[in-house]
């Protein structure tokens, strides 16, 4: 099943639409995709996404990369996945972590984003640089301008 979420007026979510299909492929994503864009007239909302193939694919071809923005939480999941291999196995490890990590995804200008990115560097160079590997122009704050 695929679907596609919204925010209403009090941050309340509503499903936008739903589609029964044979599996999260990129033929049947684009399919969804672009029903979508026709059903709301042409509108290209920001589309937030946890980066499936078929996402990455659809989304920029559909709505344009200008509109899609990468889920902060998943992305939180994969940055958690990546200190595991790198040996950081404690709690309060990986609870830093992510508070540099929220430094660096919150952080509204270019100076906040490179200091925070800076001291993640200090604490574990190779978390910082998959930091920069996974595109924060699609989901940190200080280089996504779109409102979300």
């Amino acid at each position: 099943m695929l679907a596609a979420i919204a925010l209403d007026a009090d941050d309340h979510l509503f499903d936008v639409a739903y589609a029964v299909v044979g599996g999260e492929t990129n033929e049947d994503w684009l399919w969804f995709l672009t029903t979508l864009h026709e059903c709301l007239g042409g509108l290209k909302p920001v589309v937030m996404s946890d980066r499936n193939n078929g996402l990455l694919a659809g989304v920029p071809r559909v709505f344009g990369i200008e509109n899609h923005t990468y889920c902060l939480r998943h992305l939180t999941e994969n940055l958690m996945t990546e200190a595991g291999r790198l040996g950081i196995r404690r709690k309060e490890a990986k609870d830093l972590i992510k508070e540099m990590f929220n430094r660096v995804a919150y952080a509204t200008t270019a100076a906040e984003y490179d200091c925070a990115l800076h001291e993640m560097r200090s604490f574990k160079s190779k978390l910082a640089l998959w930091v920069e590997k996974n595109e924060p122009e699609r989901w940190a704050q200080s280089k996504f301008k779109k409102e979300r």
